[in-house]
């Protein structure tokens, strides 16, 4: 049986509290991907866990291996969310010294955390301007305009507001 989402934080927030690395943190670490492989915090925490709790390695080959394997299930569990996308891309940097597989991997967690924010954005002066909250809205709007001058989306969010372009 799977654990509920709330358990699976449960034991997320009970491994943040461990000592990096402890072997008491890697267990717990390793329970929550048996019943949760998919589990994407849980394979971040756990790829942090694991660089973390290694200072002699027998194999070192393999070992990376494992650990680049769990933020590749990340990332693919995800849907390339940018959290995963930059756990990746640290890891291709750091430890591959691969800086350009890193940089095409933080510019598409870039990107897609700049979609995520104007969809947030957006959604967030509708939000406002239902409440009649204007000035909040128009503050919002001029500072989502810095950034996307041109987007379609911030327009629609104006107008639902009340907001004059």
């Amino acid at each position: 049986m799977h654990p509920s989402p709330h358990e699976l934080l449960e034991l997320l927030s009970e491994a943040k509290r461990l000592e990096w690395g402890s072997e008491e943190q890697l267990r717990l670490l390793e329970r929550v991907r048996t019943q949760c492989p998919a589990h994407v915090p849980g394979l971040l925490l756990s790829s942090r866990a694991l660089l973390w709790g290694k200072e002699d390695l027998a194999d070192p080959a393999t070992f990376f291996a494992e650990v680049e394997q769990l933020l590749l299930g990340a990332v693919d569990a995800s849907d390339r969310t940018p959290e995963a996308l930059i756990g990746l891309a640290r890891f291709k940097s750091v430890v591959r010294d691969a800086p350009l597989e890193a940089e095409a991997l933080y510019r598409e967690a870039a990107t897609r955390a700049l979609n995520v924010l104007e969809e947030a954005w957006a959604g967030l002066i509708e939000s406002l301007g239902e409440q009649g909250k204007t000035e909040g809205a128009a503050t919002t709007a001029t500072l989502a305009r810095t950034l996307f001058p041109d987007s379609s989306a911030l327009a629609e969010a104006r107008k639902f507001a009340g907001l004059k372009d």
